[in-house]
């Protein structure tokens, strides 16, 4: 069910219906995806912005959309490469980012996006594990987004 594309590993989500609606589960203690737990949160991106890009020395990330449509994409300075994902609340899947791998998204919604994140870290307000770089720094290798309105 794990579709890879050398910089990140995407689980198809298994999504149970019934009359009344539906449910996913987006992270268990029994997947190899669960490294740990450090906290939950969701980010919110509006129509027409990219937030990106960062990564992080330690922290691995699990994206899933709950709300809208994302494109995610993933990036890696050293070899060169980039994958894009498109992940939405209609094709519930897990998006597993590893430790080192340059990440950022943008809204493919007409309204917000929110994607819910389970790092296997916790948030270190006085020493956070994030490193930013700008959207039109020439060592990434995805150019879509250089002249985008973000950061």
């Amino acid at each position: 069910m794990k579709k890879k594309q050398g910089l990140g590993a995407l689980k198809k989500l298994a999504l149970r219906k019934d009359s009344r609606g539906a449910l996913f589960e987006i992270m268990r203690s029994d997947w190899r995806e669960f490294g740990g737990f450090g906290q939950t949160y969701i980010t919110v991106c509006k129509p027409g912005w990219v937030k990106g890009w960062h990564f992080h020395k330690k922290q691995t990330d699990n994206f899933c959309v709950v709300k809208g449509k994302a494109l995610v994409v993933l990036a890696d300075i050293r070899s060169g490469k980039s994958a894009e994902y498109v992940l939405s609340e209609d094709a519930p899947a897990l998006l597993t980012i590893p430790a080192g791998t340059l990440h950022g998204f943008e809204c493919l919604s007409k309204k917000e996006c929110r994607i819910l994140n389970v790092p296997d870290r916790l948030y270190n307000y006085k020493k956070p594990d994030e490193y930013r770089i700008q959207l039109d720094d020439e060592s990434v290798p995805y150019r879509k987004w250089r002249n985008r309105k973000g950061w």
